[in-house]
């Protein structure tokens, strides 16, 4: 067999074992997704369900970013509120804080549903603030019936801030200038490149301010015959769970495990954000799956 046979030989065996290995890859791959989506199916129903139907202490978690497009946003945690409370087997509603805040609108609305279902439902409703309940976080546990965090929790920050940066300095340095065309005098109004005038500035303030007194206006419907008098408290000031007490920001030092053997015989504790957790674990499975079955 001359040298150019043998090497024309090697190709085509080559590229039948590549046409063989892409073809198993294909069969293996539509398996997979039609397992994939069958376990979707299957688990979705059921995660709905799983022991709610016996007497339980719900917990609904509000965890990092409170913003309209994160897990935190009152889409997903609202449902999940109606939903406890309506449950005859819910013998109380926890809501676990672990956020620095976001959107006052998003917390306002949470904050505003939860004092809802307090006038419509006998089921206590308590907060528990882990790491953080600052800010929008604050804001969502204080519309509970109590408020209880540890020790070493970060508590209040009860206050508003909007954020814009002055970038021209720096793009001066680097020769870079914006030429953004605009109508509207203040439409520019939080543009990095753009200073504020004083009436601009006047402006934004005005609307910090606005949602600000609104903040503290819940605050003090929702724990009037608790707080301190002392005024730094809506300054923006953190504190500890320990001087969160003394303030009257919360109603005591203690945890869910603590609560749950203490108050409530420890009943089993359902999470009501399971569902989406239990979908997502099997959505990052499969795309982990995938992205490694794409580079073999």
């Amino acid at each position: 067999m001359s040298e150019d046979n043998k090497t024309l030989n090697e190709i085509v065996s080559v590229l039948i074992s590549e046409r063989k290995r892409d073809y198993r890859n294909k069969i293996i791959f539509r398996i997979f997704v039609f397992v994939a989506f069958i376990s979707l199916l299957i688990v979705a129903p059921m995660a709905k369900d799983i022991n709610f139907s016996q007497p339980h202490i719900a917990v609904i978690e509000v965890n990092g970013l409170i913003a309209s497009e994160s897990q935190s946003s009152a889409e997903n945690i609202i449902p999940l509120l109606k939903r406890a409370s309506e449950n005859v087997n819910t013998s109380v509603i926890i809501i676990k804080v672990n956020s620095g805040g976001g959107s006052a609108t998003q917390s306002k609305i949470i904050h505003d549903e939860i004092i809802k279902i307090r006038e419509e439902t006998d089921k206590d409703i308590i907060s528990i603030i882990e790491d953080v309940g600052a800010s929008g976080g604050y804001y969502i546990a204080m519309a509970a019936d109590e408020i209880f965090a540890s020790e070493t929790s970060i508590v209040g920050s009860i206050g508003v801030r909007l954020d814009s940066y002055d970038v021209r300095s720096f793009f001066n340095k680097l020769g870079i200038k914006s030429r953004t065309i605009y109508s509207g005098d203040n439409k520019l109004i939080l543009d990095p490149f753009h200073e504020l005038t004083l009436d601009q500035y006047t402006h934004v303030k005005k609307l910090t301010d606005q949602i600000h007194t609104q903040f503290i206006s819940d605050l003090k419907k929702s724990r009037s015959d608790k707080l301190s008098a002392n005024e730094s408290i809506y300054s923006g000031l953190f504190y500890t769970g320990s001087e969160a007490l003394s303030l009257g920001l919360i109603d005591g030092l203690s945890s869910l495990y603590d609560l749950k053997s203490d108050r409530y015989d420890n009943l089993p504790v359902q999470k009501y954000n399971r569902d989406n957790d239990i979908l997502n674990q099997i959505l990052k499975t499969s795309f982990h799956y995938l992205s490694q079955f794409s580079l073999n």
